[in-house]
């Protein structure tokens, strides 16, 4: 039913347009005034396009609806509000009541004498089933007002009918295609189109079970010789035998004529990453449909045209696909294209594509596309690929950049990374997976995953290299992975006992002398934590790892676990010598033992009871527990800690003193992440806090057999960084450990083994990107305590990330950015460096030179990049090196949530020196 009252401007319709409704009960009186002059005197017009009047529109019990209205007044409309209500009651008994369904919406023109608006109406929270009105209503400038309604069935499935337009010719002697969906949560069972007065027909199909939403496609015959008026409508039922539809459309059959010469309609959409690295490809989707009539699609299909501005040159590449048969209705055909026509040695490599879509139906009738609006563009030809006749394709802009970007199987939070060279594997812990992710280097995919602890975090290898250590921040115990196997070795992992240090107090009372002891850590803040967080391995086998941070345990510590050769168990120490400690009288630091006891002794000396207190330090011989060791002073015989402390090392103990001093908690841990790395010959391992005020730390430990353990002091690394807003942010140690590398959040500082700074870079936009590595073969930095050191250009070199989607390298000598690689994403986590597959650079010509260590030993070959160890004097791009050789692998984790392979050739490393 469709409606159409005049009346006074009101500021809410709803009630007085249920009363003018309800006193119209038949045909809408008001329908055919449209094409009269438009004037103050007729008021406003109104016509509701969407939904349909006269049908049997209808919608689900709470879903929004789509209105679409024309409104015209030649004084102008200053006003519409578009509503949706139901008329529930008997108005003869005087019971009839408007209960609003939608939400009304109220739109302010300003005077527009002719147009069209959109709106879509929420439902409100009534849930019964009935038919409701949608009502449009205008007001001019004048006051007059006008509405229109069509009515909607809430309940029944949401019918569209596609493809036909009212008044829209049909050509006898031709198919008909015909187009509609249906949707409902209650489940479609049944789909009918009618067809009335020219021809005559009905087409049901009907579903073997309800579905929630449906496209039909069909092809009705129109006979030769017919002509005159077709109704067509679709109609659906539900499964609870509610029908709604659409319709009907008003179309016109006219004689037969030259057969189908109407092109399809076609659209184009074309997407693809801000940066495209050399495997990414372009995607493209060609949508569209054949005419009402048509003989329906046969092919579609794509061009795309990759142009070089710099290089002034355009490769074109084409593709298509076929239906059998011929599609009807809307097709979609969906195109993956590789990037094309780049210069891999010249990255970053920007190109422009201009792409075009087409469909070609079967009389052979082809229409082009360049944008995402449906179009009929005249096919043109270019070196046999389909064009656009006259027009330029959809443009792209795209920098292609280095790398190879491969996805997380199954996402996850990667805090770690190692490379395993001899396997080809790199291992990437998950945290929220409580897994090892494990990516093959040969294939560049992803394998079966190790299952470890809980919240993995460090990765390092064993000294021999058939291991790998994780440290599960989830609990207090490292996994074991056998690297052959590809698999946690259970009974090998590593349970980590507490760890307590004390402080003892000698306390001259009124009545007597007592010991007072105060474990650490105590159970308020502050407080440590023992869940292990970034581990690295010296070149005794020996794990260094930091601990995390927690609520309950607000401090992280660094920490050595080692097993001696014959012992029965392995034994993990608390690195407390960088500590300060506060000067206190009658105190004493100590650490590295098991327990302490304490006792008064009463000696009768005649008459008279004299009370003395008394200490037993109690450890075990390291590595064997079962051996308890006690070191014991009495202050009646003069004894102090200190000489108890004395026995207990006498007796095999390692214990740790510190007299006339309370433990400094806070300068003994570290408030942030704490990094450790380790230098690839396992003979210095550097900690860095994450942050920390005034400044972040940096210490130094240089690898020591057994239970040795010591980190460098804190007078040491305060002159290392001096700016209060830095932070550690990772760490990177060369070959030998005679350099390395902290990654700050505003620059990456170079730092040797006495905690010097060498120098530093800036970074740009540090603060959102991660990761630095040095070159797998640096070594021999020159230092004070390696005066002979000597400058290596070849292998001197960092690898950082940067916020700008770029790795810069960086000459360590020079501490200048030399050279970088552009990739598509940023780095987010850890970066690793290694040395490149032979396969890498076959078939190039690539020299090599030998390199050694601080002790002269030869630790591999690089690729040279330099004339003779200088400088200023890099090869030339088709010298005794290639620009094309690949010097470093580079593997990363990425803001996309991937791991990022980056070969790292000559040209990138020359690419910004002074002298190329």
């Amino acid at each position: 039913m469709r409606s159409t009252v005049f009346g006074i401007r009101f500021p809410a319709a709803g009630a007085a347009l249920a009363l003018a409704l309800a006193a119209c009960d038949g045909p809408n009186q008001f329908s055919g005034g449209l094409a009269d002059p438009i004037g103050s005197a007729g008021g406003p017009r109104v016509e509701i396009e969407v939904p349909r009047g006269d049908s049997l529109s209808a919608k689900p019990v709470g879903d929004s609806v789509m209105v679409r209205v024309r409104v015209r007044s030649g004084v102008g409309i200053d006003g519409v509000r578009f509503e949706g209500f139901a008329l529930r009651g008997d108005p003869s008994l005087g019971t009839q009541a408007s209960v609003e369904r939608f939400e009304p919406k109220d739109v302010v023109l300003g005077s527009a004498r002719d147009t069209v608006l959109t709106r879509y109406l929420v439902a409100t929270e009534e849930e019964a089933p009935e038919t409701a009105l949608i009502a449009v209503t205008a007001t001019d400038s004048d006051g007059a007002v006008q509405s229109d309604t069509v009515s909607l069935i809430l309940g029944g499935p949401d019918v569209q009918l596609l493809n036909l337009e009212p008044g829209q010719p049909i050509q006898a002697g031709l198919g008909l295609n015909l187009s509609a969906t249906a949707q409902d949560p209650q489940g479609v069972l049944e789909l009918t189109f009618e067809l009335e007065g020219a021809l005559d027909t009905t087409l049901v199909r009907t579903f073997g079970s309800a579905v929630d939403s449906i496209r039909v496609d069909t092809t009705v015959a129109i006979p030769v010789g017919l002509s005159g008026a077709l109704n067509v409508s679709v109609r659906a039922r539900n499964s609870v035998d509610i029908i709604g539809g659409d319709g009907p459309v008003a179309a016109n059959v006219v004689t037969g004529g030259a057969g189908d010469s109407e092109p399809p309609s076609a659209r184009l959409e074309v997407s693809a990453l801000p940066k495209l690295e050399l495997t990414d490809s372009i995607q493209i989707q060609v949508l569209g449909n054949d005419d009402a009539q048509g003989s329906g699609i046969i092919q579609a299909g794509y061009t795309v045209l990759a142009i070089s501005q710099a290089r002034q040159d355009t490769l074109v590449r084409s593709g298509s696909a076929t239906f059998t048969p011929a599609r009807t209705g809307t097709v979609a055909a969906q195109f993956s294209v590789p990037v094309f026509n780049v210069d891999s040695l010249s990255l970053p490599d920007t190109l422009q594509y201009e792409v075009t879509g087409y469909l070609l139906d079967q009389a052979g009738n082809c229409s082009a596309a360049v944008s995402d609006e449906l179009q009929q563009l005249e096919c043109g030809n270019r070196g046999g690929a389909i064009i656009a006749e006259g027009r330029l394709g959809q443009r792209l802009n795209r920098a292609h950049v280095s790398g190879r970007t491969v996805q997380l199987p199954s996402g996850g939070l990667i805090m770690d990374a190692a490379v395993d060279t001899a396997r080809r594997n790199l291992f990437l812990s998950n945290l929220t997976r409580n897994r090892v992710e494990l990516f093959r280097l040969d294939s560049e995919s992803f394998g079966p995953p190790v299952g470890v602890g809980s919240e993995p975090w460090g990765l390092a290898f064993s000294r021999d290299g058939d291991s790998l250590w994780v440290a599960n921040s989830g609990g207090t115990n490292l996994s074991v992975i056998d690297l052959e196997q590809e698999r946690e070795v259970e009974s090998n992992r590593f349970l980590t006992p507490d760890v307590v240090i004390f402080d003892i107090e000698l306390n001259a009372g009124e009545t007597a002398t007592t010991y007072k002891i105060y474990p650490l850590p105590t159970g308020a803040n502050p407080s440590f934590s023992d869940r292990p967080q970034f581990a690295a391995v010296d070149s005794f086998g020996s794990v260094i790892y930091s601990t995390k941070t927690t609520l309950i345990g607000d401090i992280g510590t660094a920490r050595k676990a080692f097993f001696e050769d014959g012992s029965d168990r392995s034994e993990v120490k608390l690195f407390v010598e960088h500590a300060l400690t506060t000067p206190a009288d009658d105190f004493w630091a100590v650490a590295h033992i098991d327990s302490i006891g304490t006792s008064l002794v009463e000696t009768q000396i005649g008459s008279i009871t004299i009370t003395t207190a008394a200490l037993t330090l109690y450890d075990h011989v390291p590595g064997f527990p079962s051996q308890v060791i006690v070191g014991r002073a009495n202050t009646g015989n003069g004894e102090l800690p200190t000489d108890a402390w004395a026995e207990l090392v006498s007796k095999g103990s390692d214990a740790y003193m510190v007299e006339g001093a309370r433990w400094d908690v806070p300068s003994l841990g570290f408030r942030d992440t704490t990094y450790v790395a380790g230098s690839g010959d396992g003979g210095w391992v550097a900690v860095g806090e994450g942050a920390r005020e005034p400044v972040a730390r940096v210490l130094m430990y240089r690898a020591q057999p057994g239970g040795a353990t010591g980190l460098s002091g804190f007078i040491q690394v305060a002159d290392l960084l001096t700016n209060p807003s830095e932070q550690v942010k990772g760490l990177g140690m060369n070959y030998d450990g005679t350099l390395t590398v902290v990654r700050g959040l505003q620059a990456a500082y170079f730092i040797s083994p006495d905690l010097r700074l060498q120098g530093l870079t800036g970074i740009p936009l540090a603060t959102t990107g991660a990761g630095a590595a040095l070159h797998p073969l640096h070594a021999d930095f020159r230092t004070l305590e390696n005066p002979d050191g000597q400058y290596r250009p070849d292998t001197h070199l960092a690898f950082v990330g940067t916020g700008e989607r770029t790795v810069d390298i960086i000459d360590t000598f020079k501490f200048l950015r030399i050279g970088r690689v552009a990739i598509r994403d940023v780095v987010v986590g850890p970066l690793k460096a290694i040395l490149p597959f032979p396969e890498d650079n076959a078939g190039f010509q690539c020299s090599a030179v030998d390199v050694t260590d601080q002790a002269g030993r030869f630790i591999g070959q690089a690729v040279q990049v330099y004339e003779g160890n200088d400088f200023n004097a890099p090869i030339v791009p088709n010298g005794i090196t290639e620009d094309r050789c690949v010097v470093v692998k580079l593997f990363g984790t990425t803001s996309s949530g991937g791991v990022v392979v980056v070969d790292v050739r000559k040209a990138d490393i020359l690419r910004e020196h002074p002298e190329r």
